[in-house]
């Protein structure tokens, strides 16, 4: 009996098994639940949790990642680097930048980088595409840069750009706060950054944006604050009303974002400025398209201006392209400028009135640039919308963002001297976009990836977004899982979503390393693979500021690179050293 009721139950098994491997498709394709799902704007953690250091409990003898304990990796990392280059008598470590400017393309990971460089070569009809140049891709130094935040291993912008501008890796969605951050106290765990560092140096500091100014990673240069998603009033949760201010207040009325020169972005109705006139010509979807408002009526330009007065010093506040147009940018010595109620349209579908990332790049160094009398500048340009457009699985309007913050970037590199300014280009973190199949060379990036007529699935997909729904083929077949007819308006059109393979409101981050770049003064120190916070550590040597001044004493006038300075004051401090010498 025994065996025949065995026989019996390995029978059963092995048809359910033969059925569950030929049935195709599952009786019940499951879509996720999407009143619960987190999209790019991320929940506030719950303080209850993780709250020593984001993964160990400290009572256990493990480390606490605290600030001292990632300054203390990043200025181990910058030894490590230094001591290789006087190993090898290179002696390019030393030379110090008078300027820095560094580029983030956020969720600019290698996939986006490589669509986008195809992208720019067919868009401007240069070839094929895979040959295209982008203007970073000769930059004489890269680097990969590891990404998690403390507590997760696929980060978000909040916590990377805090590694990267204040020098400490940081929660998921905390702002210029390390790991021992509490909602109910606005001081603990409270980080500087390299903003603070330049403006101690008495250097010129700005940033430039297409996302709302308040957003996570412009907010990081100037904001202390316990979560990303507190950019107004209205979203500090009641407990801790009473310790913080939102972003946007800290931008306009604490250091160092009030004592910024350049602010440029979007982000009007955070800082309670609100254009009612404000058109919108697409429906743009997503997260992202949702934007806070105001309840203390606070209108925070107007503030900044009046602060200004204040302290003598000349403000100018700009809505639209044409004011920035007309404005005299050598004579102004601070300027705000909000361009939308909320992020910045994709520039694939730019509104009317709204400056490009390239304008205002321009715009910004004329502002920061004082010439031999200056200190030099600090200034972050983001291009923000990369990011998002992959949110939204459109990837053409990414890959077009991608292009505009090449053209930026070619900006910079004309207006300002290679001897004397550091330009970095890299990413916060990387997205889950995929380029796959084997599509013939030349083949259109945004296209298929077969061989014509077997239109099975697209060169670029998703491993997950909103192009599930728009993609599955409710009436599939074991040939057919995907729609493949659309027409060809439809997959022009701006919105087109492409491919993705698991259903999400928002299409997530990826994890991978990601590149960073350099060229100039300091450049060097960009090599191997390195955690993200060194980033801040590189500036902070190179610009003779912060931290890592004090590493050694390059900083000190001697350790100047002297090839950087113009031969009449190699002259002047040669004779004033000489006089000296004999007094």
């Amino acid at each position: 009996m025994f065996h025949l009721r065995y026989a019996f139950i390995v029978s059963v098994i092995f048809h359910w098994a033969k059925a569950a491997t030929t049935s195709f498709p599952p009786p019940i394709i499951r879509t996720l639940d999407t009143a619960n799902q987190m999209g790019p704007e991320f929940k506030t953690l719950d303080p209850s949790i993780n709250a020593n250091n984001g993964f160990a409990d400290a009572s256990e003898g493990n480390k606490i990642e605290d600030s001292k304990f990632w300054f203390n990796a990043g200025l181990k990392q910058l030894e490590k680097i230094v001591n290789g280059a006087k190993n090898n008598d290179d002696n390019s470590y030393k030379k110090k930048a008078k300027n820095i400017i560094i580029f983030v393309g956020d969720g600019m990971g290698v996939t986006t980088i490589t669509a986008g460089r195809i992208y720019k070569g067919q868009y401007l009809k240069h070839g094929p595409g895979e040959d295209e140049k982008l203007s970073f891709d000769e930059f004489p130094y890269t680097g990969l840069v590891k990404t998690y935040n403390i507590d997760k291993q696929v980060p978000d912008s909040a916590g990377t750009a805090t590694a990267m501008f204040c020098g400490s890796k940081a929660h998921y969605g905390a702002i210029g706060m390390d790991a021992t951050r509490s909602p109910k106290n606005n001081t603990q765990g409270s980080l500087t950054s390299i903003m603070d560092w330049a403006q101690k140096e008495n250097k010129r500091t700005g940033i430039v944006t297409t996302t709302r100014i308040t957003h996570a990673t412009p907010a990081a240069t100037y904001a202390r604050i316990y979560h990303r998603n507190w950019e107004c009033d209205s979203e500090i949760p009641e407990q801790s009303k009473a310790h913080y201010i939102d972003i946007a207040r800290q931008l306009v009325e604490l250091a160092p974002g009030n004592k910024f020169n350049v602010i440029m972005g979007g982000g009007l109705q955070p800082l309670g400025a609100v254009n009612k006139n404000e058109k919108r010509t697409i429906a743009w979807e997503g997260g992202t398209e949702k934007v806070c408002s105001r309840n203390d009526n606070i209108n925070l330009p107007e503030l900044w201006i009046q602060k200004g007065k204040e302290i003598n010093d000349e403000r100018v506040f700009v809505r639209t392209q044409e004011e920035l147009k007309q404005l005299d940018l050598k004579k102004i010595n601070s300027l705000m400028g909000l361009f939308r109620n909320n992020h910045m349209t994709y520039a694939i579908g730019k509104e009317e009135g709204e400056p490009s990332l390239k304008e205002m790049t321009e715009a910004a160094i004329e502002v920061l640039e004082r010439g031999i009398n200056s200190e030099g500048y600090v200034l972050l340009v983001e291009g923000g919308r990369i990011d998002q457009g992959h949110h939204q699985n459109y990837a053409r309007a990414a890959l077009h963002e991608v292009y505009e913050f090449d053209k930026a970037i070619e900006a910079a590199l004309q207006k300002t001297n290679a001897n004397e300014t550091l330009i970095l280009v890299t990413a916060d973190h990387s997205h889950s976009v995929t380029l796959n199949g084997y599509p013939a060379r030349g083949n259109d990036i945004l296209g298929f990836a077969n061989k014509p007529g077997q239109e099975m699935y697209e060169t670029l997909t998703y491993a997950n977004g909103p192009g599930f729904k728009d993609h599955l083929n409710v009436n599939a077949t074991a040939e057919n899982i995907w729609l493949t007819n659309f027409t060809e308006e439809q997959r022009q059109s701006l919105t087109y979503r492409h491919l993705a393979t698991l259903p999400l409101p928002d299409e997530t981050h990826g994890g991978e390393d990601v590149v960073l770049f350099a060229q100039g003064p300091g450049s060097s120190l960009v090599r191997g693979v390195f955690e993200q916070n060194y980033i801040a550590f590189l500036m902070s040597y190179a610009g003779c500021m912060g931290p890592a001044k004090n590493f050694d004493n390059s900083c000190q006038r001697s350790g100047v690179d002297n090839l950087s300075m113009p031969f009449f004051l190699l002259v002047a401090m040669s004779f004033v050293s000489f006089i000296h010498k004999f007094r």
